[in-house]
């Protein structure tokens, strides 16, 4: 057990280091981005929830090619990533320690890392060992990298936003656009996902 749990939080918490070593010129404190990370874990119940409601009446129209995009991009991709969204939005990004590009960047790592990391101790506690070090090279990088998108365009909301009325009307336009561009890459990251456990099954 002791193994499997090390297995499902070690892949989350050591890239969650990279990207916060990576802010070289002035590092966010540990007890915000701690909070962050927090807030994903949690966020994987609303997120839970809003995937519940949102599979739970497909249409049987929906064969093949069609049921797999509604299921990973609205199904799944965008209740994952707009409760991580929400996280670093109501958390971190008022904060005055959010002062510069890269910290939408490691907020928002820290957000879908801590999602990730409660998603994978599921997972593994369920699949064991072989989907554990799956999802480590596969599902929590994505969602890593998921957010690092996201990050990238908060933190130019963030500092574009306090330069202007022209520049604040993107400043919304990019709290709407991260989210649905990270969502995208969930079509073939679960995709993939779900045939590989699909195999591991039978």
């Amino acid at each position: 057990m002791l193994h499997l749990l090390a297995l499902s939080v070690a892949p989350g918490l050591f890239l969650l280091m990279i990207f916060y070593l990576k802010d070289k010129y002035e590092r966010e404190s540990l007890s915000l981005v701690g909070k962050v990370f927090l807030a994903g874990v949690l966020a994987v119940f609303p997120a839970v929830l809003l995937e519940d409601l949102l599979l739970s009446n497909l249409s049987p129209r929906l064969r093949d090619i069609s049921l797999l995009i509604y299921m990973s991009y609205l199904g799944i991709g965008f209740p994952e990533e707009l409760v991580k969204f929400l996280a670093v939005l109501l958390l971190a990004y008022n904060s005055k320690e959010f002062n510069e590009p890269f910290d939408g960047v490691v907020y928002s790592v820290a957000s879908s890392l801590g999602f990730a990391t409660l998603e994978n101790l599921f997972y593994v506690l369920e699949g064991g060992v072989l989907v554990g070090l799956v999802r480590a090279v596969l599902a929590v990088p994505s969602h890593a990298l998921d957010g690092a998108v996201m990050g990238v365009y908060l933190g130019r909301a963030k500092i574009m936003g306090s330069r202007g009325v022209w520049r604040r009307r993107w400043h919304f336009r990019y709290y709407f656009t991260a989210p649905t561009i990270s969502s995208c890459s969930w079509i073939p990251a679960h995709s993939y996902y779900l045939e590989f456990r699909s195999c591991c099954w039978f």
